[in-house]
């Protein structure tokens, strides 16, 4: 396929573009606000060209790849879908902003793949998550810490906009952990939180997650931008069986670029007809806990 790539940021340079390159899909664009780090980015990524002009997005491509601050999410993707491409957006799709169902909605009346970009779902993580379910697991706990304090002319200082972002650490750290778990067990009947320790511009450092299904599981999250050793961590309690299990960290064994398999799966999806990986309907339910624990 002929794709446009909107955003230049470090997973677009570490994942994104060189995933492209090996899987042999050509890049006509490059987007960005900065049109000379733009270009330079489509340069070294051996892309067409790169810029400003937003229009050269949906132009002459079959797909675009969003991976911009996360309020753009939802009005790019809108827009890709409606000049016919299909587009695979990074995570999470919108947090705590909205939108999430009126661009599942646009996908399926325009009949193209919209897909996020969840990419745990193709790895060790949700398999080893799928293995223990089936083990009658009760309650899972999920813990995730890890540095994260930029300062106000750092690039990612966005993050911490809850404008912008839709969400501090939950949104950003929370979202793929949050999506392991609705993935394998749908919707929770019900969603408790507190949260503290916010930015100055409002996005939370520290969230705790309680949820429960109809099914009786149960699971406790925690999460954290904090100083200290990084923890990324799941345990599962069945207790019928008297066992308990432990992911630590949640990433064992997975690929070096896990944005190699999604962007393949999504390649795949587009061509045959199907759904992706994770479906923007599926990935607009992370959002709806994400908004029901900020509320």
């Amino acid at each position: 396929m002929r794709w446009a790539v909107a955003g230049y940021g470090d997973v677009v340079t570490r994942r994104v573009l060189p995933a492209l390159g090996e899987l042999a899909e050509e890049v006509a664009y490059v987007w960005g606000r900065d049109a000379g780090r733009a270009a330079r980015t489509a340069a070294a990524h051996g892309a067409a060209a790169g810029g400003d002009d937003t229009g050269r997005l949906f132009a002459g491509v079959d797909a675009v790849y969003v991976a911009t601050p996360v309020v753009a999410h939802v009005p790019l993707a809108a827009r890709a879908l409606g000049a016919g491409c299909h587009v695979l957006v990074e995570k999470p799709l919108a947090g705590a902003l909205g939108g999430g169902a009126a661009l599942a909605a646009r996908a399926r009346a325009a009949r193209r793949c919209a897909g996020v970009a969840y990419y745990r779902r193709l790895g060790p993580a949700a398999r080893w998550l799928a293995s223990v379910l089936r083990e009658g697991v009760s309650h899972l706990r999920v813990d995730f810490r890890a540095p994260f304090d930029p300062g106000p002319e750092h690039p990612m200082r966005w993050r911490t906009d809850p404008a912008v972002s839709g969400g501090g650490v939950l949104a950003d750290a929370g979202s793929h952990r949050l999506d392991l778990l609705l993935g394998a067990l749908g919707r929770p009947s019900h969603v408790g939180s507190r949260v503290d320790r916010r930015f100055p511009a409002g996005c939370e450092r520290r969230a705790r997650l309680t949820l429960e299904w109809a099914s009786g599981v149960t699971a406790e999250c925690r999460f954290a931008w904090a100083e200290g050793a990084v923890r990324d961590r799941v345990e599962a309690e069945a207790e019928a069986a008297g066992r308990s299990y432990v992911l630590d960290p949640l990433d064992a064994g997975a690929v070096p670029n896990p944005h190699l398999p999604l962007i393949a799966d999504f390649v795949a999806a587009a061509g045959e007809g199907r759904a992706p990986a994770c479906p923007v309907a599926e990935a607009g339910l992370v959002d709806e806990v994400i908004a029901a624990a900020l509320a």
